[in-house]
């Protein structure tokens, strides 16, 4: 066996939190490990801004044909995914999300590795139709004895899979998502006191992100007389239909439409506020990386964000409900720059202290090496 350890990083279509996830997990590790990676073909376009880089920092990067839904193709990819862990001598597989998961612990327990785990949202998400439910719930369950251990991303989303699918036997992690602290996390914010308040969504543009919410909630703001722009950051498939509601309620030059964007806290910095409409949440990229550069935020309260903000800190409106978000929002917006410059660093300090990328990779280092030992004792 290698000196280092090997270890594959598999996951489906690097798009969103996953890609971030696991590209945060190449770049943070690929000193201490040597890394591999396998993915789907369709990421986001960040994915393939950054996908060059990656590659020269690890060992070896491969694509396969992966659909979401289960295919037969789905038998070809284990099997490839299998000779590619025999072709590599990879000690360790970590697979990310459903299809990911799938294959990482069918492939990697027929090829005699240790298997890690991470679900990501969409696993414990209500999302699917009732016999898709039912057969994604037996599926998973019945993976669970090919699993060695699953790491969470927070306790909303252990407390949520381990309600769904009872992996009684299989040991559990919570290992909070990180991110790295921006150059800008230095230079103090001015709050801008003239003009119309700058609202941001950082998200893709589908439903359980709570787009078309946040959409309603402005132009009903917007009718009642609140100066205020809404810019959507990211794309997907609502972005065609807000388009053509805010032409035909003559209100397009208070919605902006920038599509996927890779700087993302330079962005930020120029909103007075981090809208956050989710849905679903199993973690909160955005809200921490709003929090890191000391922007405002104004959130539902669903899933992993609980974890993440509080009132004390942010600005927190009942998920799904736009007449509370819109009071939440008018509340903001009319709070004083001392106020808001207060939530902002206890913000700040507390995402210092449990959510940086330094403290996710360590943490994550360190259980990769656990089961290094136990490989080698056995």
């Amino acid at each position: 066996m290698p000196d280092r350890l090997r270890i594959l990083q598999l996951v489906g279509d690097p798009v969103g939190g996953i890609r971030k996830h696991v590209h945060d997990i190449l770049n943070g590790l690929n000193d201490e490990f040597d890394l591999f990676y396998l993915s789907s073909k369709k990421g986001d376009s960040i994915y393939y801004d950054e996908i060059d880089a990656i590659k020269r920092k690890i060992v070896n990067h491969q694509t396969l044909e992966i659909v979401k839904k289960p295919s037969i193709s789905d038998f070809i990819n284990i099997y490839k995914i299998y000779k590619f862990i025999k072709k590599h001598q990879i000690d360790l597989v970590h697979g990310h999300g459903a299809k990911g998961g799938l294959y990482a612990r069918i492939a990697g327990k027929i090829a005699g590795c240790k298997v890690i785990y991470t679900p990501h949202g969409g696993v414990v998400h209500s999302m699917f139709k009732p016999v898709e439910a039912k057969i994604y719930k037996m599926v998973e369950k019945t993976l669970c004895r090919f699993t060695d251990l699953i790491i969470f991303e927070s306790n909303y989303t252990a407390d949520e899979f381990k309600r769904k699918f009872v992996c009684g036997s299989v040991e559990t992690f919570v290992n909070y998502n990180g991110v790295e602290t921006p150059e800008v996390f230095a230079e103090k914010r001015k709050c801008i006191k003239f003009g119309p308040k700058k609202l941001g969504v950082f998200a893709m543009l589908r439903p359980e992100k709570g787009p078309h919410l946040a959409f309603q909630a402005v132009k009903e703001l917007l009718q009642e007389g609140e100066l205020l722009e809404l810019h959507f950051f990211g794309d997907g498939e609502l972005r065609k239909t807000f388009e053509k509601d805010a032409r035909e309620s003559m209100m397009k030059e208070s919605f902006f439409f920038h599509g996927e964007v890779t700087n993302v806290y330079e962005h930020m910095r120029d909103m007075d506020f981090v809208l956050i409409p989710s849905l679903f949440e199993s973690f909160g990229y955005v809200a921490v990386e709003a929090m890191m550069v000391g922007v405002p935020v104004i959130s539902s309260n669903t899933g992993g964000l609980k974890e993440v903000l509080s009132k004390k800190d942010s600005f927190i409106f009942e998920s799904g409900n736009v007449d509370d978000m819109k009071s939440i929002i008018r509340i903001a917006i009319s709070s004083s720059d001392r106020i808001q410059q207060e939530m902002s660093l206890k913000a700040k300090n507390h995402a210092l202290e449990l959510f940086s990328l330094d403290k996710m990779s360590k943490q994550l280092g360190h259980l990769y090496m656990k089961f290094l030992d136990k490989k080698r004792i056995s």
